[in-house]
């Protein structure tokens, strides 16, 4: 799936959506698993440290894809990519919290 995006920030964009998934996938398994409260803490770090890393990740996209914008397709894709993990990320919440 990276072979699909050319420009780096974009392969850099998805590579990061895709561990920050599996990371809090992990998390959230594992919270259900075992529910202690160093895993829901750890949980708690991870999504204090992914908003402002993912905040800072669509500005810069949002530049990248208003510089070239002939691959506007590519682009969209990414930004698409990168915002289906906070509506996740919220299911994983309510589903960690009853």
């Amino acid at each position: 799936m990276i072979a699909l995006f050319k420009h780096k920030w974009n392969r850099m964009a998805i590579r990061m959506a895709i561990v920050c998934f599996f990371l809090a996938t992990a998390l959230m398994l594992s919270a259900l698993m075992a529910n202690t409260e160093m895993i829901v803490t750890c949980g708690i770090v991870c999504l204090v440290l992914y908003i402002p890393l993912t905040l800072g990740m669509l500005c810069i996209l949002f530049i990248n894809t208003l510089i070239n914008f002939k691959d506007i397709h590519e682009h969209v894709m990414t930004l698409i990519i990168v915002l289906i993990n906070f509506p996740i990320v919220l299911l994983y919440i309510n589903f960690t919290n009853p």
